[in-house]
């Protein structure tokens, strides 16, 4: 999806939303404001860049997940438009975190999140996070999880099977690991 093709709804977005990357840390990598005076005549809606030139060519892949703040007490979103994917979404992790969320228009369960690779058990752990980047809930990836310590799952920090956790379309999820195997979590795509 082109930068662009998001835009920020309700009062007062000009100046006052943006939206970064983050690298594995959480520190911003790259960070674009929008603007309602953008343009060769000064009357253009546009993402921008630090120096107030509009961005082109920034693209972001289906699950990529991006910071979205604003400096407004007004209710805000931000809305995108296109074909809705009809194929499951991997996104690749990297040792740290990495910032992802929900790729579909419908929710989608925590346990149908399911993530590959090597050494997943006990490694891969789905946040989701507050306006302030800190944790609110947290839930952990396990293969030896059910009665019979044969099922992989997603626990809590008591090892109990999370169930009834559903993410609305567009949540961001932080998700760490604490392997440097080549990993990954997938989002099934919605059934048609």
């Amino acid at each position: 999806m082109d930068l662009q093709a998001i835009i920020p709804t309700g009062d007062d977005t000009s100046d006052n939303v943006f939206i970064q990357t983050l690298d594995a840390a959480g520190r911003t990598v790259d960070s674009y404001g929008w603007i309602n005076w953008a343009g060769d005549n000064s009357d253009q809606s546009a993402w921008v860049n630090d120096n107030y030139e509009i961005v082109e060519g920034v693209t972001f892949a289906p699950g990529q997940g991006l910071w979205v703040m604003t400096n407004s007490e007004e209710s805000q979103t931000v809305q995108t438009a296109g074909k809705v994917g009809t194929l499951d979404v991997s996104v690749a992790l990297r040792f740290g975190g990495t910032l992802t969320g929900n790729p579909f228009p419908v929710e989608i369960d925590l346990q149908d999140i399911i993530p590959g690779g090597d050494d997943t058990s006990d490694n891969v752990f789905i946040q989701t996070l507050d306006a302030a980047g800190r944790t609110v809930d947290s839930y952990g990836w396990i293969n030896w999880a059910g009665d019979n310590g044969d099922q992989s799952a997603w626990v809590n920090d008591n090892y109990e099977i999370v169930t009834d956790v559903r993410f609305a379309p567009g949540t961001g999820l932080w998700v760490m690991t604490n392997s440097e195997a080549e990993q990954f979590i997938r989002f099934p795509a919605p059934e048609l």
